[in-house]
């Protein structure tokens, strides 16, 4: 039904890549938090709590604050450029500013490898699930529900999509609330359970990761700052219909991401606690969330879980196909020169297909796990976005040349420290936030743009 809607819905670009520009604060509050908080949260999220225990809780601990900071870094500069070059796709934002050519080829790259990435954390984790709770194997899981979104992210893409994201983040909100409630309830309370591992594993009650919690203060810093420049969320922004949208905005995304996160805290906690005394066994951290759902016991707790589960997943693998899609048939084309034949829907469904493909090779391949993997997508559209997005939209003197700078240095240096870590080198500066400082640097201090270079802008 959804792919018939779709069908018969999306009948433009503007549908396809940005619902019309007809979504409201709630529409969009909901569904950009549902785009937001994936298998990440679900999955990932509580392993970590039960590994690394409270310090976890740093790449969290904006989060209310997070609807209100989006507003006034982006969501005003967005709304406020759109409305006289309108825009379908970030790249497109970008290219607007500062032209096309490199400044829309670069942004493209940067969000193409960042949303795949993320992508890749979606189906990984539903092969996990999958492979801890139903009796086929993992991939079978992740490739039903990546096809199930396809039919609707391929044939209306945000039309039908948007609507989808904003039911889903609503499921979400409800059922983590619910869920985290039964399993502290199952580790006989929040106070039992903090005590517990008061007594038996004292150092997940340690804020500060016994001695690394200057690691944990980036990722609060990454996880805060980089909001602000995670294009699932920048989408919902070029969806708004008007600019007082914004005044409700960051009360309703607020309260979806509080209320969805405490699925971070409750089965963390409750695992660790359980895990601590013996009485829960897992392999491993992403394995967590799995066997403590299997250990309720409860058949209607399992399905609310799964069906929380592939909300998360669907809403966001359908933005991040949408906006992978958009590099592909729209952007890629305008940066080499190809702009002015018409782009068709066909060309956007075929590539949204392509994605998924690209997504589902790269979750296989990957040996990292989900909170990992989630780390690396953040990190890099971070360090290649937020410079441009929160400094570059606001100050008409930064030049094509600077943000040029910007757009490349930023992920270079996070590639650089990335491959540093991995072979062993251990760098205390974390890639993603400090790509981001130099993207910042580097806008500064470029010269300001001169007549000549403003009017090409």
């Amino acid at each position: 039904m959804l792919a018939i809607w779709g069908w018969k819905t999306g009948k433009g670009l503007e549908s396809f890549f940005v619902a019309s520009r007809r979504a409201g604060p709630i529409l969009a509050g909901l569904a950009g938090s549902a785009a937001g908080l994936s298998a990440f949260v679900f999955v990932g999220g509580p392993g970590l709590f039960a590994t690394v225990g409270i310090a976890s809780l740093w790449l969290i601990a904006s989060a209310p604050l997070t609807g209100t900071l989006q507003c006034l870094a982006v969501g005003e500069p967005i709304l406020r450029h759109i409305r006289s070059r309108p825009a379908l796709t970030i790249p497109g934002l970008i290219a607007a500013r500062w032209g096309e050519g490199w400044p829309r080829g670069i942004s493209a790259s940067i969000l193409l490898l960042g949303s795949l990435a993320t992508l890749a954390v979606q189906i990984k984790a539903l092969a996990i699930l999958g492979n801890t709770l139903l009796p086929f194997p993992g991939w079978a899981l992740a490739a039903g529900v990546i096809t199930l979104t396809l039919a609707y992210a391929a044939t209306g893409g945000m039309q039908p999509g948007l609507p989808i994201e904003a039911l889903q983040g609503l499921i979400m909100s409800i059922i983590a609330l619910l869920l985290s409630a039964i399993a502290l309830t199952r580790a006989e309370g929040l106070a039992s359970a903090t005590t517990i591992l008061g007594e038996l594993r004292p150092e997940l009650l340690d804020p500060m990761a016994s001695g690394h919690g200057g690691s944990y203060l980036s990722l609060f810093l990454l996880f805060a700052v980089g909001t602000c420049a995670q294009p699932h969320y920048l989408q919902k922004f070029l969806m708004l219909k008007d600019r007082k949208s914004l005044r409700l905005l960051p009360a309703v995304s607020t309260a979806a991401l509080l209320t969805i996160l405490s699925i971070w805290v409750g089965f963390g906690l409750a695992g660790g606690a359980l895990a601590a005394r013996g009485a829960l066994h897992f392999e491993n951290a992403d394995a967590l969330a799995p066997a403590l759902l299997r250990s309720l016991e409860n058949p209607a707790l399992l399905i609310a879980a799964l069906i929380a589960i592939l909300a998360a997943v669907m809403s966001t693998s359908a933005t991040l196909l949408n906006l992978v899609a958009a590099a592909f048939s729209i952007d890629f084309p305008a940066a080499f020169g190809r702009g002015s034949a018409p782009v068709k829907l066909t060309q956007a469904r075929l590539a949204t297909l392509f994605a998924a493909a690209v997504a589902g090779s790269l979750a296989l391949a990957s040996g990292k796990g989900v909170i990992r993997l989630g780390i690396l997508g953040w990190g890099l559209l971070t360090a290649g976005f937020l410079p441009v997005m929160v400094l570059g939209m606001r100050r008409s003197e930064i030049s094509r040349k600077a943000a040029i700078a910007a757009l490349l240095g930023g992920p270079s240096v996070y590639f650089l420290l990335e491959i540093c870590q991995s072979r062993g080198f251990l760098l205390k500066s974390e890639p993603g936030l400090s790509g981001a400082a130099i993207g910042f640097i580097l806008l500064t201090l470029w010269k300001p743009a001169g007549p000549e270079e403003k009017a090409e802008e």
